[in-house]
């Protein structure tokens, strides 16, 4: 008789992926994306330095107004001319309202 070989059992448990790679990639980017959303928040939050050569000290910049643009409209009386130069938009004037009245033949009033 001929000696038996041993093989494999087809039965028999595959060992499980190494998970340390992905795991590594996953930390890479949650820091990245970490790293992007304070670097986009932190402007915002601190405020900004000037420093001075001359003098040697640091002062804070103040921020700067943006510039409010304000638009006056003005009725004119009758008589009244606009300033030169200056544009003049015509009011339009309403629609007259049309009242209808329906008199009825029994009661004769509206």
């Amino acid at each position: 008789m001929p000696p038996r070989t041993v093989t494999e059992d087809p039965r028999a448990r595959r060992g499980k992926p190494d998970p340390n790679p992905l795991r590594l990639l996953i930390g890479v980017a949650g820091v990245a994306s970490a790293s992007a959303v304070l670097t986009a928040l932190l402007p915002s939050v601190m405020p900004t330095q000037v420093v001075d050569a001359g003098a040697g000290f640091v002062a804070e910049a103040v921020p700067v107004p943006s510039v409010l643009h304000v638009t006056k409209f003005v009725t004119l009386k009758p008589g009244q001319t606009a300033p030169p130069n200056a544009p003049v938009v015509v009011q339009p004037t309403p629609t007259p309202r049309i009242r209808v009245v329906t008199v009825t033949r029994q009661s004769g009033k509206p």
